[in-house]
């Protein structure tokens, strides 16, 4: 249905334990001075040489963090599909160039003056691509709205004459990536990336199973009249292999929302979120409505978007109403690294392309980006890059290159937010739950990745207080099981931890 929630998977320990056996029996000791790191290329060596793991295209760095003296590589130098682990890069290039301060502002506009309560024209929401015009950090979806709603009042409006313009030319208005998977650009981590933008660009539908054979119950918010659900799915008593899990679609082009398929009687509560088209108009609708509710009337209903910098009506002689000011960047660095927010990762990339280059878009993004890894020491053949999030396929990485990157940040001025941006195993973000027990509990901070046939792991080992390592592992073309594969990386790194802690 959408990039699912984790298979959680701790490492194995007969994969750890049997790899270990496979290097202590070998015939002919290692050299005095190698030892690690011949136990250690051997260990994992015989881990991905067995089947089924034999099968996929592994690339591999382990150095150490200080010296770089690399400990373990294979296939270092060789491109791979990197998914979520691409994250790594537009958040360091961020906290390079922005720095954890950097704030979004969004605010309101009018050319028009403002009569006995009345503003007499349009009023203009321009957008700075802010990704956090939502609930995430206030008390609902539309409380900033609410704000913005209050703040005119204060300027002494009491009703809109004209109409809500949704001014998005901060941007440009492409708004997905061409090598983005169809499906994929129904969900919110494909959702279009836009200057002006609210909740992810996504309704949130959450999904209560009815009776058998009555339509489940579906709820959605924010409510707004953008869009409509037509709910034509069943509740039954059992799903089957002939019966599809229940699933949504829209009318190409269109906010107008299908539900379809089947949901199990007792299955416990769902919420999906469907990404919107025109996420401008979106915006500036479910803001013209929160106005309205907070007693502000908008005489004319149509939205009209600006996508054009040179059609903006906001200029020289246009009036400050109001803004709000996003939370620091920190908090978006989090969020993309911690929670693998694809969309987060996009509109930061476009962000980097309006600061450093004066144009927000993709290819200005990615520009700012290569110019960051060629200042860390990264060969610009080494990372090939498509989007900011991992999504395509046709992203390409070096393990070497990711590890030099790791390295980089580990010494950076803002290294220490960096670092805490990475989920932790026993923490909070997406390794919560790995890594539970064993050599490795506690010690890895590490960005995940996955698409389909594509795992990936990069990030830090501290094996002992006055050790950190940096490793990265990437799993192409496995076809295995999203848990098995998950089994695998963590058994690497489980390894890895028990020899290096010795």
């Amino acid at each position: 249905m959408r990039l699912g929630t984790w298979i959680v998977a701790v490492a194995s320990a007969a994969f750890v334990a049997g790899a270990l056996a496979g290097c202590a029996s070998s015939a002919t000791p290692p050299p005095a001075g190698r030892a690690v790191g011949s136990e250690l290329a051997r260990a994992l060596d015989a881990l991905l040489d067995a089947r089924p793991l034999d099968r996929a295209l592994w690339g591999i760095e382990i150095a150490e963090a200080r010296t770089g003296a690399v400990l373990y590589a294979r296939n270092a130098n060789r491109h791979f599909v990197p998914a979520s682990n691409l994250k790594l890069v537009v958040t360091a290039a961020a906290l390079d160039r922005l720095g954890p301060e950097y704030t979004y502002r969004t605010s309101l506009y009018t050319n028009a003056p403002i009569e006995d309560g009345l503003l007499r024209g349009d009023l203009v929401l321009y957008g700075r691509g802010d990704p956090n015009l939502s609930g995430r950090y206030t008390t609902g979806p539309t409380a900033i709205f609410a704000a913005l709603a209050d703040s005119l009042r204060a300027r002494g409006v009491r009703a809109v004459g004209g109409r809500v313009v949704a001014d998005e030319s901060y941007f440009d208005a492409d708004y997905t990536r061409p090598d983005w998977e169809a499906y994929d650009l129904l969900w919110w981590y494909a959702a279009p990336v836009s200057a002006l933008s609210f909740n992810d660009n996504s309704i949130d539908f959450t999904i209560r199973p009815g009776a058998p054979g009555a339509a489940p119950l579906i709820t959605a918010a924010p409510a707004s009249s953008f869009y409509s659900l037509e709910n034509t799915a069943l509740t039954v008593a059992h799903l089957d292999s002939i019966r599809q899990p229940l699933d949504f679609t829209r009318a190409p082009g269109t906010n107008r929302v299908l539900a379809y398929g089947y949901v199990q009687a007792g299955a416990p509560e769902d919420t999906e979120s469907f990404s919107v088209v025109s996420p401008a108009a979106w915006t500036a609708t479910v803001f013209r409505e929160t106005l309205e509710a907070a007693g502000i009337p908008v005489a004319d209903d149509s939205v009209t978007v600006v996508s054009d910098p040179a059609r903006s009506p906001v200029g020289s002689a246009s009036t400050l109403l109001a803004e709000h000011v996003s939370p620091p960047l920190e908090k978006v660095i989090f969020s993309i690294n911690k929670r693998s927010q694809n969309w987060h990762a996009e509109q930061l990339l476009k962000t980097l392309g309006k600061e450093g280059r004066g144009r927000g878009t993709f290819e200005d993004g990615l520009a700012v980006e290569r110019d960051f890894l060629r200042g860390a020491g990264i060969e610009p053949e080494a990372i090939l890059l498509r989007d900011a999030s991992g999504l395509s396929a046709n992203n390409l990485v070096t393990p070497h290159a990711l590890v030099t990157l790791l390295r980089y940040m580990r010494g950076h001025p803002r290294g220490d937010v960096y670092f805490a941006s990475l989920p932790a195993t026993g923490g909070d973000g997406s390794l919560r739950k790995r890594f539970a027990n064993g050599a490795a509990a506690g010690k890895v901070y590490a960005k995940d990745g996955y698409i389909q046939n594509v795992n990936s792991l990069s990030g830090y080992l501290v094996a002992t207080p006055a050790d950190t390592l940096v490793f990265s592992i990437l799993a192409n073309n496995h076809g295995l099981e999203k848990s098995q594969a998950i089994a695998a990386i963590d058994s690497a790194v489980a390894i890895v931890a028990a020899l290096r802690s010795r």
